[in-house]
């Protein structure tokens, strides 16, 4: 059973979705994580709510989520791809021991969508790269890098659940 399927299901609607059980989980699973997923931890997030997903159904969901809007494809991480379901403009904090991508509630000046030097700008991408509170705080260790271990460090932000920009 998926939490908040109504919601959900009214969501997938007015973007023109089906919504279909996988696609209703899959985005359930995007919207309740923070911590920007990669392809692998919503695979295992979802496997026993949906065992016979494939990973091949899991991309192509991702990508119509993305294309319709209702989550953000990050290209931070330089290894893999990770998914955001907070999709109103924000900025990105890339761990290096870690490996966390952290929201940042941040404005940024510039980054606004609108024309500069004649060039139209529809979507604005903006992260820092660095060392995570947690880490510097020997929450984690250098030696051993693992993905998540800065969750804490998250910066608060507005409720992002079933809201998009």
């Amino acid at each position: 059973m998926i939490s908040n399927e109504k919601p959900l299901r009214a969501l997938l609607g007015e973007r023109g979705i089906k919504p279909t059980y996988q696609r209703l989980a899959i985005l359930a699973e995007v919207l309740d994580r923070r911590s920007h997923p990669a392809i692998k931890d919503l695979h295992f997030g979802l496997k026993t709510k949906v065992p016979t997903l494939s990973k091949t159904t899991l991309y192509s969901t991702l990508e119509l989520f993305a294309r319709h809007g209702l989550v953000r494809t990050l290209r931070i991480d330089p290894v893999e791809a990770r998914y955001d379901g907070w999709t109103a403009p924000h900025h990105h904090f890339h761990c290096e021991r870690c490996g966390a991508i952290l929201d940042l509630n941040l404005a940024c000046p510039t980054g606004r969508r609108g024309c500069i030097d004649g060039h139209e700008i529809r979507e604005v991408h903006g992260y820092f790269r660095g060392v995570c509170r947690s880490c510097l705080a020997g929450a984690a260790s250098s030696a051993s890098p693992k993905r998540g271990a800065a969750r804490a460090a998250l910066v608060k932000h507005p409720s992002r659940r079933y809201q998009h920009a």
